[in-house]
């Protein structure tokens, strides 16, 4: 009798430890974080497959060749014509429309930190595919003020899984905000780029010098946060700058910097000659 109670007690005990295990390494309930649909397993990017069919994948032979602006047409977009782009080259996964506009929102504004592995696996799934040599990671940095405000800084985050993915080195800590802005969402590009002059500092030059610097960031509304960013970067003898972004606002909000107006709209390639 005591041998059998012995046992049951044994068997109960591991069949608990299984039990937990099991929820650890197969969580149940694992939710869309577009629909909120139960997902049949653990993905690395966390949405149904209907909602990843609202994803607007920025494909290279449709964009600008500078910054990466989705377009009918490869060429140099008529903004990037314009206006002088202190990085070499940027790339977004895809187009800032209204699933992507609510799903940062919803990252950045309530209190979602654990997204960012997902926006992580969309720029890892996405870099496979650039032919960039990277040295260095460094996120877009935020104040101390903006961080306490929001409890984290979301391009640090995204890189920071990032960077562990691709075995690169991430530098949280040389490139820093020195001074606190308007929110940039308001502005236009002209407004944007007076409103951050001179707010962006390299710590330590050496650690960027001769280096292929990787900027991370969440969207790419005008580049003018992107651009002076690296700026400083370049100042600081970086060899190369490249952008990568997770969304860029399509060539109408750019023109004015709403990204809360971003939506699914196309230049016509009537209109994109024309402005060239």
């Amino acid at each position: 009798m005591e041998n059998k109670t012995f046992f049951t007690k044994f068997k109960n005990f591991w069949a608990r430890v299984f039990k937990k295990a099991d929820c650890v390494l197969f969580p149940k309930n694992i939710k869309c974080f577009g629909c909120g649909v139960d997902l049949p397993e653990k993905r690395n990017i966390e949405f149904c497959d209907n909602c990843k069919k609202k994803i607007e994948y920025i494909k290279e032979e449709k964009c600008c060749t500078l910054c990466g602006t989705s377009l009918k047409l490869k060429n140099i977009c008529p903004h990037c014509k314009e206006r002088k782009r202190e990085f070499d080259i940027a790339r977004s996964v895809c187009v800032y429309n209204d699933f992507m506009s609510s799903m940062i929102s919803k990252f950045k504004y309530h209190n979602s930190p654990y997204m960012s592995q997902t926006f992580a696996y969309m720029l890892l799934d996405f870099f496979k595919t650039l032919d960039w040599e990277v040295d260095i990671v460094v996120p877009v940095p935020i104040t101390k003020k903006r961080k306490k405000q929001r409890g984290f800084n979301q391009s640090l985050l995204i890189a920071q899984k990032f960077a562990k993915e691709n075995k690169i080195t991430l530098l949280d800590d040389v490139l820093i905000k020195t001074t606190e802005t308007s929110h940039q969402a308001d502005l236009n590009y002209a407004e944007r780029q007076k409103n951050i002059v001179g707010t962006f500092k390299v710590q330590n030059k050496k650690k960027v010098a001769g280096k292929n610097v990787l900027i991370i960031d969440d969207v790419f509304t005008t580049g003018a946060t992107t651009s002076a960013c690296a700026e400083v970067l370049k100042k600081a003898k970086a060899k190369k700058v490249f952008v990568l972004c997770v969304a860029s606002t399509n060539y109408f909000a750019q023109s004015d910097g709403k990204k809360q107006k971003a939506k699914k709209t196309t230049i016509k390639v009537a209109d994109y000659v024309k402005n060239l």
